[in-house]
Order: C-alpha cells, then sequence, then structure tokens
C-alpha cells in the first residue's frame, strides 16, 4: 500500500492501519488519539461515569488491537468504533443495573413486584437508545429545511398547526 501523504496533511487510516500491523507505536498512538474523543462520547452520551466511559474507551480500543488485522476497509473505521462503544456502553449499564440490584440483595420479595412491572427492563432501555440513537443519525443526514420541519410537527411544546408551520 503506498503512502498518499502531502506535506502537513495526517496519514490516512488505512496508511496507520498498515502501520499498525507493521508493529509502528506511533501509528497505534495516532490511531487512539484521533478517535479518543469519538469513543469517549458514547459511553458518556449514555451517562455512565468517567471511571466507567475510560473502562469502555480501553476495551474499545483493545477489540480494536486484537481485530486490525481483520479490518478490510479502514475507511469504517469509525463506523466500527462507534458500533464497539455502543455495544460494550450496553453491557456496562447492565452490569450496572445488575450490581445495583445484587447490592439490594436484602429487599423484600413483596417489594420487588411493583418495581418490576412499571421501571423498564435494561433490555427495553437498550432498545430505546438504540431507537433514539438511530433516529438521532437519520435527522441529522436530512437538510436543515427538513430538520427544521419535524422539529416544529414534532418537538415543538407549542403544538403549531400547519397553518402556523406553512408560514
Amino acid at each position: 500500500m503506498e503512502e498518499q501523504k502531502n506535506e502537513g496533511q495526517e496519514p490516512s487510516d488505512a496508511v496507520l492501519v498498515q502501520r499498525c500491523l507493521a508493529g509502528d507505536q506511533r501509528a497505534w498512538q495516532a490511531l487512539v488519539d484521533r478517535y479518543a474523543a469519538l469513543v469517549h462520547s458514547v459511553p458518556a452520551r449514555y451517562g455512565l461515569p468517567p471511571m466507567e466511559v475510560e473502562d469502555v474507551a480501553q476495551e474499545v480500543f483493545l477489540a480494536l488491537a486484537r481485530n486490525l488485522d481483520r479490518i478490510e476497509e479502514p475507511q469504517a473505521l469509525p463506523s466500527w468504533l462507534l458500533i464497539t462503544a455502543r455495544r460494550l456502553s450496553w453491557r456496562a449499564l447492565a452490569r450496572q443495573q445488575r450490581e445495583a440490584v445484587g447490592a439490594q440483595g436484602d429487599v423484600v420479595e413483596d417489594n420487588l413486584a411493583p418495581l418490576s412491572s412499571s421501571a423498564p427492563t435494561i433490555e427495553e432501555l437498550i432498545q430505546t437508545w438504540s431507537r433514539q440513537e438511530m433516529l438521532r443519525e437519520a435527522f441529522a443526514q436530512l437538510s436543515p429545511r427538513c430538520r427544521q420541519l419535524l422539529a416544529l410537527l414534532f418537538l415543538d411544546p407549542a403544538e403549531p398547526s400547519y397553518a402556523e408551520i406553512s408560514e
């Protein structure tokens, strides 16, 4: 693979991946530095505490290191990192929920019945978050005019009429 790099321009993901596979530690650090903020943003958005955010990020980059030789399309690396960070964040959330329930192991069963019937399960929360994330991503791909229209139709607390929106 030839390196296409102009003076002052950062190497592409493909070049960095190739260098990492050759054992270049600086290339690995450049890849981590390039995507650290992106990877950290996912668990932070799910509301994980800072220590968990850091743990998830470390797990993501560990998974990347283990799977670097399987990357066929380096331009898809940001998507792979986001998906991996999302899945690991969900696991961290599930672990937190299990630990919270385990810490309250002495709770009387009668007290659990109302909680379990009204509180959403972690699976329901994950499905909701996943749908919300897909909607946010789709919404971001719309033109500004379409985003404004949908925001007025569905997100405006004043609930304007169609006539008001058309103005």
